[in-house]
């Protein structure tokens, strides 16, 4: 393993790589987002604002600032009682990372190459929110993606995507970091007529347990596997019905038949709003899902972060307050 002469200063941080014992090989595992996040600690003083900051938890912000300093072979805060300073050394090379990081940046910006930000949801999902996310990134390329909640987990370390929306707080790699922004409910769905049949709500689960379901079914190298849609009842327990792949082609194929579908709000407000579906009360069901917008920090700026995550929160917000007006 190489290591720089002691007496060469390293030409992007302008300090001694050798004399801090610190190799190649570890300066090439740098991150930005680490550099990034040890500023914002500086700027403050404290962690707890730096997470504020970067609206991120302080356990984040403390892991990027251990990670650097192990990485750097360098002390740069002072931990007390009193809470944290920026050590001799971390004051020496500060203004060093501002200016790496201020190279990055400009890297980034519109007017030296197209900036673009990947986001990856489920397909009812994707729909609602990409097009506040574009408004409120004008000068940024966003790149909607629709994607299956277990691809998400799959390659969220793979770079395929710099943000996802879930409706769960996903395990993501540790460069991730994850927000609560909202809840949506997941219900059943059904014509009019169909609702009108079963009689008032709340429908007893008796009654339920005798109407067919499109049920969800995922192609697996030709072979189709039953998906668990998150139903309260099992799809082992419920009627079976007709099958497809995707909840917008549940939703179709029940609008024109006296089947149900169960899945999240969100993807049944098109149908809602048309009158072709109406939201089924079942006695004793309230199942609701908390929905986090997750970005990679090493990907995504701080402040795109917050933009992101505010107009995600905003569309959600805006399609509950449809709803309570329908309803």
């Amino acid at each position: 393993m190489f290591e720089t002469d002691e007496s060469e200063p390293h030409p992007l941080l302008g300090v001694t790589v050798h004399s801090w014992g610190m190799s190649l090989h570890k300066l090439s595992d740098l991150r930005a987002g680490d550099l990034m996040i040890f500023l914002s600690v500086a700027r403050c003083q404290s962690v707890s604002g730096a997470a504020r900051e970067l609206n991120m938890p302080a356990s984040q912000v403390s892991k990027a600032v251990s990670r650097l300093e192990e990485q750097l072979g360098l002390q740069l805060m002072v931990r007390s009682t009193r809470g944290i300073t920026i050590s001799d050394d971390g004051n020496r090379i500060l203004p060093q990372f501002t200016t790496l990081v201020q190279g990055v940046q400009d890297l980034d910006r519109r007017d030296n190459i197209e900036t673009a930000v990947a986001v990856a949801a489920p397909s009812y999902m994707i729909i609602w929110c990409a097009p506040q996310i574009t408004k409120a990134l004008p000068g940024t390329r966003v790149r909607a993606i629709e994607m299956a909640p277990a691809l998400i987990r799959t390659l969220a370390a793979s770079n395929f995507f710099d943000v996802c929306i879930t409706m769960a707080e996903e395990r993501l790699p540790e460069s991730w970091v994850s927000q609560h922004v909202g809840e949506m409910r997941r219900s059943c769905f059904g014509t009019p007529e169909l609702y009108k049949e079963l009689g008032p709500p709340p429908i007893s689960i008796e009654t339920i347990l005798r109407v067919p379901f499109v049920l969800p079914v995922y192609n697996a190298n030709g072979v189709y596997v039953p998906v668990d849609d998150g139903c309260p009842l099992a799809a082992t327990q419920r009627t079976a019905g007709h099958e497809a792949q995707t909840m917008a082609l549940a939703l179709e194929i029940a609008s024109v038949t006296k089947q149900l579908v169960f899945g999240p709000l969100m993807a049944a407000y098109p149908f809602i709003a048309d009158g072709r579906m109406v939201e089924f009360e079942v006695e004793g069901w309230d199942e609701r899902d908390p929905i986090h917008v997750a970005c990679n920090v090493d990907r995504v700026r701080a402040s795109q972060q917050r933009v992101i995550a505010d107009a995600v929160r905003a569309e959600l917000e805006r399609l509950s307050a449809f709803h309570r007006a329908a309803d």
